[in-house]
């Protein structure tokens, strides 16, 4: 069996670099095990596990990365890597839906690599950042802060960034009704990603491009990319992306009135949801299987689902998801005819 950590190391890398996470994390962990006095290969290892473990939905396990690479590099006396730990460790805490904390984090980063003049920390905390002002509902602040990054990633030549900021804009958009210029950024990303052969990428921008077709009353055809998104998801082992692209391909089906299929879509995402610890995607799928329960004439039930989403929703600071969840009530008690709400 191999010893050498370095070339274990590598061989991880490479098969994070294929989006291949769930067979990189064994590696990295040996490696972890085998650095030794090599202060250098241990830090780079905890910032590719910490990375690693986030993108398969692992987020407390992340952050616990990102925590001992704060530490070990302020320990030899690195001067970004400690940015990039407190970067990465808000970026978990995002996908837990804690953006505040977040927030906090991406602010003292932003300030620090703007003051060392580091254009690409700069440039990937912008992004960050821009992803937990969306989760805050603060839509105009997220596009503002994406068309930055995207500047700043085309300034530095680096295509992936500028792709991911082109999702990012996608998903904005969408939640800002431009459904037209969601649609344009998600397929301009999948391009982007197509050329890099970024499977995450690919996966993450098909399900834009389903989302925005969905929102387009495209509901068929948005089934299909939803199907090429969680193909892909699946293949990588990102449990929270799959999720949220279950949530959206059962609401294309409730459109269609599948119900069904809607609902066992649901149900799906909201065990992966409970899996990863994400308290949003929860929200989503209590407020679609409430109208699931109206329509089937369970009204008592699905009344007392939509208050507590939106009560939930209020607590965890969630205004975009707080107002879907009055719109849906408002509906059932005055137009229960507008149901189901083909939420973005």
């Amino acid at each position: 069996m191999e010893k050498n950590p370095c070339s274990i190391f590598a061989r991880a890398e490479r098969k994070r670099k294929n989006s291949k996470f769930l067979s990189a994390i064994p590696l990295y962990l040996t490696v972890k095990r085998l650095s030794g006095k090599d202060m250098e290969l241990k830090l780079s290892c905890l910032f590719s596990l910490g990375d690693t473990y986030r993108m398969v939905g692992e987020f407390k396990k992340a952050e616990k990365c990102y925590k001992e690479a704060h530490s070990l590099s302020l320990a030899i006396g690195k001067k970004n890597e400690p940015l990039d730990a407190l970067t990465g460790l808000g970026l978990a805490l995002r996908a837990e839906g804690k953006f505040k904390e977040a927030l906090k984090y991406f602010a003292k980063t932003l300030k620090a690599y703007k003051k060392n003049r580091d254009t690409e920390g700069s440039a990937f905390c912008l992004w960050a950042r821009a992803g937990a002002l969306r989760i805050k509902g603060d839509i105009k602040g997220a596009i503002k802060e994406f068309k930055e990054s995207k500047k700043l990633f085309q300034k530095t030549g680096d295509e992936s960034g500028v792709g991911y900021c082109l999702t990012g804009l996608g998903g904005a958009s969408r939640v800002a009704s431009g459904y037209g210029d969601s649609l344009d950024y998600y397929k301009t990303a999948n391009s982007v990603f197509k050329r890099l052969n970024d499977t995450f990428g690919i996966a993450y921008s098909y399900c834009g491009i389903a989302n925005a077709l969905r929102m387009k009353g495209r509901f068929k055809e948005a089934i299909r990319y939803f199907k090429k998104a969680a193909a892909n998801y699946k293949k990588i082992g990102d449990r929270v992306s799959f999720a949220y692209t279950l949530w959206a391909e059962g609401t294309a089906y409730q459109m269609l009135g599948l119900d069904r299929l809607a609902l066992g879509d649901f149900k799906e995402a909201q065990r992966l949801f409970r899996a990863t610890g994400d308290r949003r995607g929860l929200i989503y799928c209590m407020l679609s299987m409430a109208e699931t329960e109206f329509k089937k004439n369970r009204k008592r039930s699905a009344l007392k689902t939509i208050k507590l989403a939106g009560k939930k929703a209020g607590i965890l600071g969630f205004k975009i998801e707080k107002g879907y969840a009055q719109a849906i009530l408002e509906a059932m008690e005055k137009n229960p005819g507008d149901l189901p709400l083909n939420l973005p």
